[in-house]
């Protein structure tokens, strides 16, 4: 029985090998087309992405630009604030040293008038000498609280128009970055 199923596969064996030869074909065929379909696909989600990720490149490029024009306008903004705020504060110091003048000039009066009170009050006041160095210490204190009463006020209006220079150009540089943000 064994030679009768070799001699009937040794006499099909063209048949046998025409349809491995078939199935081959059609299998590497198949294969092929698959690959290709595979690989063009592939190729198309490549190109896809690489535009994607092109556009993304160039959007990203053109947001960075336009931050960089923003921060360097309200960059622009704030120093020309900064540079009204400077001679702002020169403007309050050349006033608080205008005022220092004319508070020594007072000053001055204030002194020369206590001692020629004081002077005073002791050429008339000689029959009681207590009286006279009393009144005239008076004088000289009071001289003294006005001295420093003006300079005390002096030094609280040069500190105020600072703080206030100060505030406006904080205002002023919020106001410019929160105008330019709504927009």
């Amino acid at each position: 029985m064994e030679r009768g199923f070799e001699m009937g596969l040794l006499s099909r064996w063209k048949t046998i090998a025409c349809f491995v030869l078939v199935a081959a074909v059609v299998w590497g065929f198949s294969h092929w087309r698959y690959s290709a379909g595979y690989d063009d696909a592939d190729q198309h989600w490549r190109k896809a992405w690489a535009e994607r990720d092109a556009r993304d490149a160039t959007a990203l490029a053109q947001r960075q630009a336009e931050a960089r024009i923003e921060e360097q306008r309200r960059q622009g903004e704030i120093n020309e604030i900064r540079e009204q705020v400077s001679q702002q504060l020169s403007r309050v110091q050349a006033d608080a040293d205008r005022a220092r003048a004319a508070s020594r000039g007072l000053h001055d009066r204030a002194d020369s008038l206590a001692r020629r009170l004081a002077e005073r009050e002791r050429t008339c006041g000689t029959g009681t000498t207590g009286r006279g160095e009393t009144e005239a210490s008076g004088a000289v204190l009071l001289a003294d609280l006005f001295k420093r009463a003006d300079a005390r006020a002096g030094e609280l209006a040069r500190e105020a128009d600072e703080a206030r220079a100060r505030g406006r150009a904080c205002e002023a540089a919020y106001d410019a970055i929160a105008t330019s943000s709504q927009e």
